[in-house]
Protein backbone atom coordinates (compact mmCIF):
# COMPACT_ATOMS: atom_id res chain seq x y z
CA UNK A 1 0.00 0.00 0.00
CA UNK A 2 1.29 3.68 -0.86
CA UNK A 3 0.64 5.18 3.01
CA UNK A 4 2.75 2.02 4.70
CA UNK A 5 5.57 3.45 6.26
CA UNK A 6 9.29 1.93 5.58
CA UNK A 7 12.36 3.09 7.30
CA UNK A 8 15.82 1.59 6.49
CA UNK A 9 18.86 2.32 8.73
CA UNK A 10 22.25 2.89 6.82
CA UNK A 11 24.88 0.54 7.17
CA UNK A 12 27.59 2.65 7.27
CA UNK A 13 28.57 6.49 7.00
CA UNK A 14 28.83 6.68 3.43
CA UNK A 15 24.64 5.56 3.24
CA UNK A 16 23.72 8.68 5.50
CA UNK A 17 23.16 10.95 2.75
CA UNK A 18 21.00 8.18 1.18
CA UNK A 19 19.32 7.49 4.77
CA UNK A 20 18.51 11.27 4.54
CA UNK A 21 16.94 11.77 1.64
CA UNK A 22 14.91 8.29 2.21
CA UNK A 23 13.88 9.48 5.22
CA UNK A 24 12.61 13.27 3.47
CA UNK A 25 10.49 11.20 1.05
CA UNK A 26 9.25 8.94 3.86
CA UNK A 27 8.27 12.37 5.62
CA UNK A 28 6.69 14.27 1.98
CA UNK A 29 4.97 10.53 1.66
CA UNK A 30 3.55 10.27 5.15
CA UNK A 31 2.00 14.49 4.69
CA UNK A 32 0.49 13.60 1.26
CA UNK A 33 -0.93 10.42 2.46
CA UNK A 34 -2.73 12.63 5.88
CA UNK A 35 -3.63 15.07 3.27
CA UNK A 36 -5.58 12.58 0.69
CA UNK A 37 -7.10 11.30 4.30
CA UNK A 38 -8.47 14.45 4.77
CA UNK A 39 -9.40 15.26 1.68
CA UNK A 40 -11.35 11.99 1.38
CA UNK A 41 -13.10 12.07 4.57
CA UNK A 42 -13.95 15.52 3.52
CA UNK A 43 -15.76 14.76 0.61
CA UNK A 44 -17.61 11.74 2.29
CA UNK A 45 -18.59 14.22 4.95
CA UNK A 46 -20.35 16.51 2.13
CA UNK A 47 -17.93 19.39 4.30
CA UNK A 48 -16.09 19.11 7.34
CA UNK A 49 -17.21 21.52 9.26
CA UNK A 50 -21.04 21.91 8.96
CA UNK A 51 -22.10 19.92 11.90
CA UNK A 52 -25.61 18.95 12.44
CA UNK A 53 -27.43 20.60 15.21
CA UNK A 54 -28.98 17.92 18.00
CA UNK A 55 -31.66 19.89 17.21
CA UNK A 56 -32.35 18.98 13.74
CA UNK A 57 -31.12 15.52 14.45
CA UNK A 58 -33.67 15.38 16.97
CA UNK A 59 -36.27 16.27 14.76
CA UNK A 60 -35.53 14.27 11.90
CA UNK A 61 -36.10 11.49 14.34
CA UNK A 62 -39.25 12.73 15.28
CA UNK A 63 -40.44 13.08 11.72
CA UNK A 64 -39.05 9.29 10.95
CA UNK A 65 -41.02 8.03 14.14
CA UNK A 66 -44.09 10.13 13.20
CA UNK A 67 -44.04 8.33 9.15
CA UNK A 68 -45.04 5.02 11.26
CA UNK A 69 -42.65 3.55 8.70
CA UNK A 70 -41.65 -0.32 10.12
CA UNK A 71 -41.12 -2.38 6.88
CA UNK A 72 -38.60 -1.12 4.17
CA UNK A 73 -35.87 -1.96 2.57
CA UNK A 74 -32.67 0.07 1.91
CA UNK A 75 -29.09 -0.34 0.74
CA UNK A 76 -26.37 0.37 3.71
CA UNK A 77 -23.16 1.42 2.21
CA UNK A 78 -20.65 1.81 5.08
CA UNK A 79 -16.55 3.57 4.69
CA UNK A 80 -14.10 2.85 6.58
CA UNK A 81 -10.68 1.73 6.16
CA UNK A 82 -11.47 -1.62 6.95
CA UNK A 83 -11.11 -5.14 4.46
CA UNK A 84 -14.31 -7.06 3.24
CA UNK A 85 -17.02 -4.45 4.08
CA UNK A 86 -19.41 -4.42 0.92
CA UNK A 87 -22.53 -2.40 0.62
CA UNK A 88 -25.42 -4.50 1.55
CA UNK A 89 -29.31 -4.83 0.85
CA UNK A 90 -30.91 -5.01 3.84
CA UNK A 91 -34.64 -6.00 4.37
CA UNK A 92 -36.37 -4.63 7.87
CA UNK A 93 -39.68 -6.15 8.64
CA UNK A 94 -41.47 -4.98 12.16
CA UNK A 95 -38.59 -2.55 12.88
CA UNK A 96 -35.72 -5.73 12.89
CA UNK A 97 -33.65 -6.44 10.50
CA UNK A 98 -34.57 -10.03 8.98
CA UNK A 99 -31.89 -10.59 5.90
CA UNK A 100 -29.60 -8.48 3.63
CA UNK A 101 -27.54 -9.34 1.24
CA UNK A 102 -24.58 -8.20 -1.00
CA UNK A 103 -25.07 -5.68 -3.42
CA UNK A 104 -22.32 -7.05 -5.72
CA UNK A 105 -22.69 -10.66 -5.61
CA UNK A 106 -26.51 -11.28 -4.19
CA UNK A 107 -25.00 -13.42 -1.58
CA UNK A 108 -27.14 -13.76 2.23
CA UNK A 109 -25.05 -12.05 4.86
CA UNK A 110 -23.96 -14.59 6.96
CA UNK A 111 -25.87 -14.84 10.42
CA UNK A 112 -22.72 -13.57 12.63
CA UNK A 113 -22.96 -10.39 10.36
CA UNK A 114 -26.65 -9.64 10.18
CA UNK A 115 -26.87 -9.37 13.45
CA UNK A 116 -24.79 -6.64 13.82
CA UNK A 117 -26.16 -4.53 10.93
CA UNK A 118 -28.88 -1.82 11.80
CA UNK A 119 -31.89 -0.48 11.01
CA UNK A 120 -32.75 2.93 10.51
CA UNK A 121 -33.88 3.05 13.76
CA UNK A 122 -30.22 1.30 14.49
CA UNK A 123 -28.56 3.61 12.73
CA UNK A 124 -30.41 6.73 14.93
CA UNK A 125 -28.73 5.12 17.74
CA UNK A 126 -25.66 5.18 16.97
CA UNK A 127 -25.75 8.94 15.43
CA UNK A 128 -27.69 9.41 19.63
CA UNK A 129 -24.55 7.88 21.10
CA UNK A 130 -21.78 10.53 19.08
CA UNK A 131 -24.12 12.98 20.27
CA UNK A 132 -23.99 11.70 23.94
CA UNK A 133 -20.18 10.89 23.95
CA UNK A 134 -19.67 13.95 22.38
CA UNK A 135 -18.08 13.47 19.55
CA UNK A 136 -15.85 16.03 17.94
CA UNK A 137 -17.79 16.50 15.05
CA UNK A 138 -21.52 15.01 13.78
CA UNK A 139 -22.34 15.73 9.98
CA UNK A 140 -25.73 14.40 8.65
CA UNK A 141 -27.52 14.48 5.61
CA UNK A 142 -31.65 13.53 6.16
CA UNK A 143 -33.70 13.00 3.61
CA UNK A 144 -36.68 15.72 3.07
CA UNK A 145 -39.66 13.27 3.08
CA UNK A 146 -39.39 10.83 5.91
CA UNK A 147 -36.31 12.39 8.39
CA UNK A 148 -33.79 9.39 7.91
CA UNK A 149 -30.13 9.73 7.26
CA UNK A 150 -29.37 9.65 3.80
CA UNK A 151 -25.08 10.35 4.92
CA UNK A 152 -23.86 9.43 8.25
CA UNK A 153 -20.49 11.27 9.40
CA UNK A 154 -19.50 10.77 12.81
CA UNK A 155 -15.19 11.81 14.06
CA UNK A 156 -15.01 11.06 17.49
CA UNK A 157 -11.65 12.61 17.95
CA UNK A 158 -10.76 14.95 15.41
CA UNK A 159 -6.92 14.63 16.03
CA UNK A 160 -7.29 10.76 15.50
CA UNK A 161 -7.27 8.46 12.32
CA UNK A 162 -9.63 5.47 11.19
CA UNK A 163 -12.03 6.22 14.08
CA UNK A 164 -15.32 7.48 12.13
CA UNK A 165 -18.20 6.24 11.53
CA UNK A 166 -19.48 7.35 8.07
CA UNK A 167 -23.26 5.74 6.22
CA UNK A 168 -24.74 5.89 3.41
CA UNK A 169 -28.07 5.24 2.73
CA UNK A 170 -29.72 4.28 -0.83
CA UNK A 171 -32.19 2.74 -2.26
CA UNK A 172 -34.76 3.37 0.75
CA UNK A 173 -38.31 2.13 0.00
CA UNK A 174 -41.14 1.14 1.77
Amino acid sequence: MFCTKQINVPKSSSNLRMHIARKTMLHLKTLWCSIASTIFIAVLAGTAHADTSLQDFTAAREQWHAAGISDYTFTLVQHCFCIGVQPVRITVKGDAVRSARNVQDDATVAAEVLDKLPSIEGVFQKIAEGYAKPADHITLTLNKDYGYPERVYIDYVAMMADEELIYEIRDFSH
